[in-house]
Formats: C-alpha cells, structure tokens, sequence
C-alpha cells in the first residue's frame, strides 16, 4: 500500500499538487463565504468569495506556468462555476 501511495504521488507530480491545493483553498473560502453571507456577515461574505477567486487565479496561473494544460482546463471550468454560484447566492439574499 505504501508503494502504491507514492507511485501515485510521482506519477501525479508537483505541479499538479499544488493546482489541487489552490482549487481546494478555493473551496473552502467559497463555502466561508457562503456561511458568512448565512450569518449577514456581508463584509466577510465579500472578503471569503473575493480570497476564493484569488485562489482560482493562482491556480489557473500555476497549472499555466506548469504546461499542465488539462489542469488549465479544470481551473477555468471551476472559476467560471465559482463565479455562477457567487452570483447567484448574491441574487438570492438581495430577493
């Protein structure tokens, strides 16, 4: 089993890691920014979606820097899903 774990982790490589660390983070801060914007916390709300998207663009930029081109692909799918769903939670509280 622990020869496997590490097959994988060098086949999946450095740069591949870190994109999958960035969009995780991206993540997590999205759903902060959901309970902030549950709790009225507006200001919170805003700072959570806003650190969101900075990490979505980190990531898009290493998977770039790294030639990971289906890394590209996945971290623009993901930016344009964050920015929907930021969008929309925000309608839905102003209505």
């Amino acid at each position: 089993m622990h020869f496997s774990l590490i097959t994988v982790v060098l086949a999946i490589g450095p740069g591949w890691k870190s994109v999958g660390g960035q969009l995780l983070a991206s993540g997590v801060l999205l759903l902060s920014g959901y309970q902030d914007m549950g709790l009225r916390a507006r200001i919170g709300g805003f700072f959570g979606f806003f650190m969101a998207f900075a990490f979505g663009v980190s990531a898009l930029g290493t998977a770039v820097w790294a030639s990971l081109w289906g890394g590209v692909a996945i971290c623009a799918v993901v930016l344009c899903f964050e920015t929907w769903l930021v969008r929309h939670w925000w309608n839905r509280r102003r209505s």
